[in-house]
């Protein structure tokens, strides 16, 4: 099951928070949930980088409680998309990937009216996210 999906840019500015089926958290302002899920993000890569060793490998594409997983991709430009989901969801990487490349570079990047950096309103881009997250398997089951 997927529940939400945060888009940040480099700077830790959340572009987009788009919730699908969330489960039962505790009630709190958007901006406040969203600068939380930022500095956990934030935090985590630092742990991260710290216990890898230098391989010139990425550091972490997800992380799991027993109530949710987080699916995380970060873009060469520092775009940062977290897809949060069942913990049973298999690996949601490819998912990620495409809805960077498919979705939000064909609907906001190429799109003459976005503004880099800028909140993320663009009917066109919501819809085409919508429906692709709605017909992953991953959408009202547990598995990828």
């Amino acid at each position: 099951m997927i529940y939400n999906l945060y888009i940040y840019n480099k700077h830790g500015v959340c572009l987009l928070y788009h919730e699908w089926k969330r489960p039962n958290i505790t009630a709190g302002s958007a901006m406040a949930d969203q600068k939380l899920m930022f500095g956990f993000l934030f935090s985590l890569k630092q742990v991260v980088n710290k216990l890898t060793p230098d391989s010139g490998m990425p550091g972490f594409h997800a992380c799991s409680t027993n109530k949710f997983k987080l699916n995380y991709y970060e873009t060469a430009t520092g775009l940062r998309f977290v897809l949060n989901t069942d913990p049973n969801c298999g690996d949601m990487r490819e998912c990620i990937r495409y809805i960077y490349s498919a979705v939000f570079v064909e609907y906001a990047s190429k799109n003459a009216l976005y503004t880099a950096g800028e909140p993320l309103d663009n009917e066109q881009f919501l819809f085409a996210l919508d429906k692709y997250v709605r017909s992953l398997p991953a959408f009202t089951s547990g598995a990828a």
